[in-house]
């Protein structure tokens, strides 16, 4: 099967990539407009990315407390925490999730066949279909949470994502309805991205 029986996508570049003895592919899914990298080589470990831009407007650090969020179970996997599902019973070689300042990567790795397909499907099932869609307990879970380690000891406010609870304590604001702002922000942020989402996928 060659590239161009892929109908789907349009071939928009292909060159030689011979400081990483690879052979690069670039095309774009016609339908969403999503650009997907292809890099073949002998390397048998294989590797697959989705990424998004994920530009922040504030501090609060909603970018980061998704990419966490999305990893809370999903449509086809709800599970409270696939990750670590995956990690315990996974041959994977990377299995990871990163926020940058401009993107969130989502970045997994495999040398076994089979193990690398289900490593994708688990992740592009989280990405696209998570249960924080019904459920705003995991956002808020995972952007600020209460902390007892000890029954005699103190409460404690933690969260992933320790920028955004500076932030939000500089505020000196209600936990519960920084939560609700930010759920709010993102839903709204969510239905104004369909217009400007950039997706990019690397296998």
């Amino acid at each position: 099967m060659s590239i161009y029986d892929l109908t789907a996508y349009e071939v928009l570049q292909q060159e030689d990539l011979s400081d990483l003895k690879s052979k690069g592919t670039l095309l774009k899914h016609k339908k969403s407009g999503a650009r997907v990298l292809l890099m073949e080589n002998d390397d048998e470990n294989k590797v697959f990315t989705i990424g998004f831009r994920t530009p922040p407007s504030d501090s609060t650090g909603v970018p980061h407390i998704m990419e966490h969020s999305v990893l809370c179970g999903s449509r086809e996997f709800p599970v409270k925490d696939p990750f670590v599902e995956l990690v315990k019973g996974s041959l994977n070689t990377f299995l990871n999730a990163m926020t940058y300042p401009d993107k969130t990567v989502y970045p997994v790795a495999s040398c076994n066949d089979k193990d690398f397909q289900n490593l994708m499907h688990v992740y592009m099932d989280a990405v696209f279909y998570p249960d924080i869609y019904k459920q705003d307990k995991t956002f808020r879970q995972e952007g600020w949470s209460y902390k007892l380690d000890d029954p005699d000891g103190e409460l404690t406010i933690s969260g992933v994502v320790s920028v955004s609870y500076t932030h939000l304590r500089a505020h000196e604001t209600d936990s519960y309805l920084v939560c609700r702002l930010l759920l709010e922000k993102k839903k709204k942020t969510e239905s104004e991205a369909t217009y400007i989402i950039r997706l990019h996928s690397t296998i």
